[in-house]
């Protein structure tokens, strides 16, 4: 029988209730402030280097990664029009994403990347996390290159370096700061910050997402005009 996403990645994490709750409860079901365009949430242009502004002039949406059902990366999950859930236990947190049907995983355990997570990028990076005071401070590295940061087609390297805070600023409220840190693409690393919003019934759970099954979008995807 095949487990539920949620259910399976509780089982991995461990029961909630088998540790006193120390720090603030960010479980529940959350949606992203949709943010299909960077520049808008950083206010100007980004800071591109000569290959970043390269890069962004010729983007081409009919490469949108995500046309092909390829996973969307950590940051471009947290600015979607699509909930997640977040399971959280002593040494790990966890993110289950509607959108593509796929999670983040932050370990709070102390460990450190792995020596050669570079030689090995994952969609959604690999996370490290720790506590300062109430805030959630999570670093990520070895993101795939392929992965946009957001709908409208900006870009990065394999040495995007993401640090994110996330903190409760009320009941139903999560803060989310993340600076962007890639040498390759921009001269400086640059910050946004957007707001996570419980969601309230009937919305209660995250839904099924297939991508691939009966993929329309594809055919759609047409190149730009040079």
């Amino acid at each position: 029988m095949r487990l539920p996403l949620t259910i399976a990645l509780a089982l991995l994490l461990g029961s909630g209730s088998a540790f006193a709750q120390t720090r603030p409860d960010l479980n529940g079901l959350w949606q992203p402030q949709y943010t299909p365009d960077l520049t808008k949430a950083y206010g100007k242009e980004l800071p591109f280097t000569p290959h970043g502004a390269q890069r962004w002039k010729n983007v081409d949406t009919a490469n949108d990664p995500t046309g092909f059902c390829l996973p969307v990366g950590p940051a471009r999950a947290l600015q979607s029009p699509y909930p997640f859930e977040i399971l959280q236990t002593a040494d790990r947190v966890a993110m289950v994403f509607e959108y593509q049907w796929t999670f983040r995983l932050f370990y709070l355990d102390g460990r450190t990347p792995p020596a050669d997570i570079h030689e090995y990028p994952e969609w959604m990076g690999f996370s490290t996390g720790r506590w300062e005071a109430d805030t959630l401070v999570v670093d990520t590295v070895a993101i795939h290159e392929r992965t946009w940061l957001d709908t409208a087609g900006h870009e990065h390297s394999d040495k995007l370096r993401l640090t994110e805070r996330f903190r409760k600023t009320a009941p139903d409220a999560i803060e989310w700061v993340v600076t962007f840190d890639d040498p390759v693409f921009f001269t400086q690393p640059w910050t946004i910050t957007r707001t996570l919003r419980r969601m309230v019934p009937p919305k209660d759970r995250v839904m099924s997402y297939s991508c691939e099954e009966n993929n329309k979008d594809v055919q759609h995807l047409v190149p730009k005009a040079n």
